[in-house]
């Protein structure tokens, strides 16, 4: 019943059971109400909640699968699973939850973890999802619409026996059915997708020591991938079929891996795509490659990109471009770098593991460095870098004799910016050096080819040296046909560089250097024509050896350079690759040894010669008897050995000035009384700088010096003897004044001592006066620090008006 006033509406509820009926209007609009409560469960139980009815079995089957599907089933594929891991692998297993959707066809997995014996993970994963097609009911087909793993970890460690983690959980769980299983057909299989993602592999190596037998512990290495995605599309089981398949991952000492290509499961696996590596750090792989070779991989870096295929056929197959950056290679036993570059790249790389075949496109090496030592016993350090294993190796070598070898085509290699150290210890000389800025060519490396490759390289040595090497040397047949020139110019040879002489017995300590080495092998047969040119050659410390001479090598080679500071050595080699024994002979020996002996026993005659002088007196200088001035035959006798001296930069002059005081002694004590009386006359207020012994105003000065050493004297005694009577008749008396005062001055000068150390002074003047007419001259003196004095030297007796000065060489 409505009543309507006042603009709103009153709804009076009928109780009638036939009909629930009402009409309630707000602001214009209706709402209705049918069927009653009553009658809306009598509607259920007589249509749907009657056993007598299909509704209701259906109504049943649905809550019973929602209830399963939702509930039971989780709790069943977690207690399936674990029991079997239990049971048939003996392995614990945990699962975090499980959950599945009965509509939807879906199952997630979250926080699974599956321990080894040893309670270390398995493997496991964050969360997995799998979508089920509906049409898998239908037709048979394990349809699978998605699946998706998240975090998945495997964890794989090999062990020192060869078996692995996963090959023991595989061993572990074949059983007794195991061979019909395999013999079984594989179930009808679709993926429309598959993803994972962020997954993470883990791989543990114990590592023997190849050359011991011991029980030693291994040493373990571990590596990494991470981020790992992997996306395959339309995945089957069906023979033949490809599906896409895409997949990257990031190591995580260094390095990513990508593949998009197609994958083939059946009838036998086959990969096809592209595939791309970018900054491997070869660090990782460090430990594997000190397996065969003693050294330790520093640095490097690999890059590939290109097409990679893998078949029943074709083992393995890649064509691309490759990249090998920052490499750095050192030796085990010193910590030197061995080999290295900067970049190494080729445009085409092609490796056929089928054909055993490896095919290059010109490979460009750029910043290359490296070590190559010649030993003297002709071995390299390069051939001392194998490891020699210890176990037995018979089977392997006659196996390896019947596998075909790889064959290797380089299609050249381009050098440039290089740096490397050579050194060359069978040389009579033996030398090392620094090649820097290394460029040029290798021509065409093929091992299934007898002909050679051409060598043409050139690089600077320090400074101003310069290093070439030209030649031709099969690589992979050395000893077949090789002649290579190596010609070196201006080298600047470091003090510290360990240079050996064998007839020498002394290190090199500075210098430069020109170095022909002419090197020719045929038939394991090695011819070598050497020649040596040296500058400015200066020996150092002494060295132990039995082969060397007991000569003054400093001062010998001071002399044997020429005018231009040169020595020019030619010193044949030869000998057998294979056990060299080189020959450098007696006569080689036994030519420098005369050599040497004839300058340093005549040093002199030899810088004479230099300089046209006269030989017998080129190496004294003369002194009057107690003065210190060079008179000027002297003084061109000076500048004749100054003149050979500046031809001769190494050698320098040791002066030990005479005195003899026979000889000295009387021109000395004259001085010596001119200063007596040079301060007398100052001391009267009479200054003279160089006063006369026997002049008539220095007459009374003298006659007083004279009572002062002679006391007992007296002077009117001294005059009477110089006094005569002019004749016998007269009285008168001529006294001669001069011969009195020359008296005086004699008296006074034998009155004068002479001491060893004023003898010793005028001996070191005389020193000086050589030393400083050799160095201070405006256009040739020589350096003052090549002119060494040395202690005074008495002469036992003089012959002639003057005193003679023996110089001495030594090195500077």
């Amino acid at each position: 019943m409505l009543r309507q006033s006042s603009g709103y509406t009153k709804v009076t509820l009928s109780t009638d059971t036939s009909t629930l009926c009402s009409i309630v209007r707000f602001s214009g609009g209706y709402i209705m109400y049918g069927s009653s409560f009553s009658q809306f469960g009598d509607y259920l139980r007589e249509k749907w909640a009657s056993p007598r009815r299909i509704r209701f079995w259906l109504l049943v089957l649905v809550i019973l699968y929602t209830l399963v599907g939702f509930f039971a089933l989780p709790w069943i594929i977690q207690y399936v699973a674990v029991n079997t891991a239990k049971k048939d692998f003996g392995r614990e297993l945990r699962i975090e939850s499980v959950q599945t959707n009965p509509y939807t066809l879906t199952l997630r997995v979250n926080g699974v973890a599956l321990n080894d014996k040893d309670d270390r993970q398995l493997l496991g994963w964050g969360n997995l999802f799998v979508n089920l097609e509906w049409s898998s009911i239908i037709d048979q087909t394990w349809a699978i619409e998605a699946i998706r793993i998240d975090k998945l970890m495997i964890q794989e460690e090999r062990f020192a026996s060869g078996e692995t983690r996963l090959s023991r959980l595989a061993a572990d769980g074949s059983g007794p059915e195991s061979e019909k299983e395999e013999s079984a057909e594989m179930p009808a299989l679709r993926i429309r997708d598959f993803k994972l993602e962020n997954g993470v592999l883990r791989f543990s190596d114990n590592l023997k020591n190849v050359t011991t037998n011991d029980d030693t512990e291994p040493k373990q290495v571990s590596l990494a991938l991470q981020n790992i995605g992997l996306s395959v599309k339309d995945f089957t089981l069906q023979n033949d079929a490809s599906f896409p398949l895409r997949l990257k991952g990031q190591l995580t000492k260094g390095g990513k891996l990508a593949f998009d290509g197609t994958f083939q499961l059946l009838p036998s696996p086959a990969l096809e795509g592209n595939a791309e590596i970018n900054k491997l750090e070869f660090k990782q792989a460090a430990p594997y490659l000190q397996q065969f070779m003693n050294v330790q991989l520093e640095n490097g870096t690999l890059t590939l990109n290109g097409k990679m295929s893998t078949n029943a056929q074709q083992p393995f197959a890649f064509k691309g471009t490759a990249n090998i950056n920052t490499l750095n290679i050192k030796e085990a036993s010193n910590d030197e770098t061995l080999l290295g570059w900067d970049s190494l790249k080729t445009e085409q790389f092609d490796l056929n593991i089928a054909n055993k075949e490896i095919e290059t496109a010109p490979i460009v090496v750029k910043g290359l460095s490296g070590r190559v030592v010649i030993n003297q016993d002709k071995t390299t350090n390069f051939g001392q870098l194998v490891v020699d294993a210890q176990a037995d190796t018979k089977d392997n070598t006659s196996k390896s004799k019947e596998t075909k070898p790889f064959g290797i085509t380089i299609e050249g290699v381009e050098l440039s910016d290089g740096d490397i150290q050579f050194a060359d210890n069978s040389l009579p000389l033996p030398f090392s050096t620094s090649i820097h800025t290394l460029s040029g060519e290798v021509s065409t490396l093929s091992s299934n080819s007898s002909e050679p490759a051409r060598v043409e390289l050139e690089g600077e040595v320090a400074e101003y040296g310069l290093a070439q090497v030209n030649g031709t040397v099969h690589a992979w047949h050395p000893t077949r046909q090789t002649s290579i020139n190596v010609r070196f110019r201006n080298l600047q040879i470091p003090e510290y560089s360990p240079y050996t002489v064998n007839f020498a017995g002394r290190k090199i300590a500075a210098g430069t250097m020109d170095i022909d080495l002419d090197y020719t092998v045929n038939k394991t047969k090695l011819d070598g024509q050497n020649n040596l040119v040296l500058h400015d050659l200066k020996l150092g410390e002494k060295m132990e050896s039995s082969d060397a001479m007991d000569l003054p090598l400093d001062l010998a080679i001071a002399l044997l350079q020429d005018s231009d500071g040169v020595i020019d050595l030619n010193l044949p080699v030869s000998g057998d690759v294979g056990n060299p024994q080189f020959d450098f002979g007696k006569v080689i020996q036994q030519a420098v040894g005369d050599a040497i002996k004839s300058v340093v026993t005549a040093p002199f005659s030899f810088l004479a010669n230099l300089v046209g002088a006269d030989s017998e007196k080129m190496g004294k200088v003369e002194f009057l008897e107690g003065r210190t001035h060079l008179l000027p035959p002297q003084r061109e006798r000076i500048a004749k050995l100054r003149e050979a001296l500046n031809k001769r930069p190494a050698l320098a002059l040791e002066l030990a000035g005479p005195f003899n005081r026979a000889f000295d002694a009387p021109t000395l004590k004259e001085d010596k009384a001119v200063k007596v009386l040079q301060q007398r006359l100052a001391e009267e207020g009479n200054e003279v700088e160089e006063p006369s012994l026997t002049s008539e105003s220095n007459q009374d000065v003298m006659e007083a010096i004279f009572s002062s050493h002679y006391p007992d004297t007296e002077l009117k005694a001294v005059k009477d003897r110089f006094t005569e009577k002019q004749s016998e008749s007269s009285d008168e008396a001529k006294f001669d004044a001069l011969a009195y005062r020359n008296h005086l001055a004699e008296k006074v000068i034998a009155a004068q001592s002479i001491t060893n150390e004023e003898l010793k002074a005028i001996a070191n003047a005389r020193a000086e006066a050589v030393r400083d007419a050799l160095v201070n001259h405006s256009d040739s003196g020589i350096s003052a620090d090549r002119v060494r004095i040395k202690k005074p030297q008495e002469v036992d007796s003089v012959e002639g008006e003057r005193i003679a000065m023996e110089l001495a060489v030594t090195t500077d």
